[in-house]
């Protein structure tokens, strides 16, 4: 039953992802913003019961494989994309979202159906463990969704400078609230990254000494892009292309666990 609700999550953002391409091709892209957040939203619902469902089979956070880190951090950038698309009129953040949530779902779901470990239950929870875990794949879903909102940020800015204005252009948020929406986005997954490293001091045992290096080398990462921001010297387009750089950082993360 729990791949059954990942596949429909799944097709449901293939489908959204397939369907704004095609009415930006027929420019009809004002048909596209509602369609397409109604279609995104069973996608997440169909991704929360996933992660109920999981939950209770382990009776714990369902984050025991690498398949379900996928799915819970695709479920991280669906959750941001609600939270900051509709406050800064990204409406087309849904469209440059779809594609990476489809493709870590698909690379769960066939990871789940080639090997599912089953049951992962433990005699005693770790509160201190399931919170720093948890905390830290939202972070990653921030860093992810800045890296998304860099991406318009660069594909705007080029048809800028080359005065090829295509439908496309004409339904992308007015630049400054792309840039607005990196830093805002980078604030809060660095604050979130930082109450997760925290909180693995508090874990019942010692935390992983190569996993916790890779966590703080993130941290400084982002800190270090978002101070480069705050110091003026950084250009727009700069912090929009470290936004994309910089998230290579938590995906070496998740490679490693």
């Amino acid at each position: 039953m729990d791949k059954l609700l990942l596949a429909l999550s799944t097709l449901c953002f293939l489908g959204g992802f397939i369907y704004v391409v095609m009415a930006l091709r027929k420019r009809q892209p004002r048909q596209t913003t509602w369609l397409n957040f109604a279609v995104v939203a069973a996608g997440f619902v169909f991704q929360c019961l996933f992660l109920h469902s999981r939950g209770q089979l382990h009776g714990r956070c369902p984050v025991t494989s690498g398949a379900e880190i996928l799915i819970f951090l695709s479920w991280s950038i669906v959750l941001f994309y609600f939270l900051v698309g509709r406050a800064f009129r990204l409406s087309l953040l849904g469209m440059f979202t779809e594609p990476i949530v489809f493709v870590f779902q698909a690379i769960a779901l066939a990871m789940l159906i080639v090997g599912d470990a089953g049951p992962q239950p433990v005699d005693s929870v770790d509160p201190w463990h399931e919170f720093h875990i948890s905390v830290a794949l939202l972070s990653f879903g921030a860093f992810a969704l800045a890296g998304v909102a860099g991406i318009m940020y660069l594909v705007q800015d080029r048809q800028l400078k080359k005065h090829h204005l295509g439908a496309l252009f004409y339904q992308l948020p007015p630049i400054r609230y792309l840039l607005q929406a990196i830093i805002r986005l980078l604030g809060v997954g660095l604050a979130l990254l930082t109450v997760a490293i925290i909180s693995a001091l508090f874990q019942e045992s010692e935390p992983d000494p190569k996993h916790y290096s890779l966590a703080i080398a993130v941290w400084l990462g982002y800190a270090a892009l978002l101070g480069w921001h705050f110091s003026g010297k950084a250009t727009p387009k700069r912090v929009a292309i470290g936004a994309v750089i910089v998230f290579v950082f938590p995906i070496a993360l998740l490679a490693a666990l």
